[in-house]
């Protein structure tokens, strides 16, 4: 309707900034796995169970910044154009993040209910 190339203008653009987001979201897996097994290490020496899961974080935060640095091969866009298609990331990101604290804040009973289990069921 506006023109544009389905292919080249919509669906890259649109996909370079999930591609984005979802290498983010495994990096913070892999950075939650690390977390989790330096407080419970189920009987393993301190180094062994995280180096596999930090090697994984910090490989993908490498990947991250030299896809962010190179965008432009992804969208064949301009420095504007892909300032602004990559700028949600971070804000999307901030307002995951930020959202639980406040119902945490003003909620606590709530707050509880997504912290288990049972939130998933329902």
């Amino acid at each position: 309707m506006a023109g544009s190339d389905p292919y080249t203008v919509i669906f890259l653009w649109t996909n370079g900034t999930g591609i984005i987001g979802v290498m983010v979201l495994q990096a913070l897996a892999a950075l939650s796995v690390v977390a989790f097994f330096w407080r419970d290490r189920r009987g393993f020496g301190a180094g062994r169970v995280p180096a596999a899961p930090l090697s994984a974080f910090v490989l993908l935060a490498v990947i991250i910044v030299l896809v962010v640095a190179n965008f432009e091969l992804i969208t064949g866009a301009t420095g504007t154009v892909n300032a602004l298609l990559i700028l949600p990331v971070p804000l999307v990101f901030a307002l995951s993040a930020l959202l639980p604290l406040r119902i945490r804040r003003r909620d606590p009973s709530r707050y509880v209910v997504l912290t288990t289990e049972e939130a998933t069921r329902a």
